[in-house]
C-alpha cells in the first residue's frame, strides 16, 4: 500500500512541473508569419473530354449478335492501339482526315510501310465501327458524327501534326500541319 501510495504522489508532483514547463516554453515562442500570396494569380488550363456511352446490353443486330459486345471489342482495340498511332502522327506520317479517320501522308518504304498500312487499316476499320455504332445509338446521320469526330479529332492534335481543314471559301479541303493548341471548345 505505501508504494501505491508514493506512485500517486510522484505523478501529481510530475504532472504540475510539466504544465508549468509547457506554459513557459510557450511564452518564449513567437508568433511568425507565412506569406502565401502570388504576385500573380495562378493560371491552370485544362482541356477535358467527356464521352458518354450508353451500353444497352438487350438490344441485338438483326442476325442476333450484341451490338456492344463488337463496340466494347473496337473500343479496346483503339485503346490498345493508340500509342502507335501517336507514334506514326509523331513522325508526320499519318494525318486526321475530315472524315473522322486517319489518312497516310507518307507512306515509308518496305516493311514499316506495310506496318504503317496495316495500322491505318485497322484503326479505321474499328473507328467506322465505332461511329456507325454512336450514329444508330443517337439515331443521327453519320455524316454529322463523321464532322464530329473530326473535329474532335483535330481539336485533340498536337501542334506539327496533320489534320485536313476545311479552307477559307468553306467548299475546299486542305491538308495543314496543325500551327498551335486549340481552345477545347474552338472551331477548327
Amino acid at each position: 500500500m505505501i508504494h501505491r501510495h508514493a506512485t500517486v504522489r510522484f505523478r501529481a508532483a510530475v504532472f504540475p512541473g510539466v504544465a508549468t514547463l509547457a506554459l513557459g516554453l510557450s511564452s518564449c515562442l513567437k508568433p511568425f508569419e507565412v506569406n502565401v500570396n502570388t504576385p500573380e494569380p495562378i493560371k491552370v488550363d485544362l482541356s477535358v473530354d467527356v464521352n458518354v456511352y450508353q451500353y444497352n446490353a438487350g438490344e441485338k443486330k438483326k442476325n442476333g449478335e450484341d451490338n456492344s459486345a463488337g463496340f466494347r471489342e473496337a473500343m479496346d482495340r483503339t485503346r490498345n492501339r493508340m500509342g502507335e498511332v501517336q507514334e506514326l502522327k509523331n513522325n508526320r506520317l499519318v494525318g486526321e482526315d475530315r472524315s473522322g479517320l486517319l489518312s497516310i501522308r507518307n507512306r515509308p518504304a518496305g516493311e514499316y510501310g506495310e506496318y504503317v498500312e496495316t495500322t491505318v487499316e485497322a484503326e479505321n476499320r474499328d473507328r467506322e465501327l465505332l461511329m456507325r455504332q454512336e450514329a444508330g445509338e443517337e439515331d443521327t446521320p453519320l455524316a454529322k458524327i463523321r464532322e464530329e469526330q473530326w473535329k474532335h479529332r483535330q481539336r485533340k492534335s498536337f501542334p506539327g501534326e496533320w489534320i485536313e481543314v476545311l479552307e477559307e471559301d468553306g467548299r475546299n479541303y486542305q491538308w495543314i500541319q496543325k500551327q498551335g493548341a486549340s481552345a477545347p471548345d474552338a472551331a477548327p
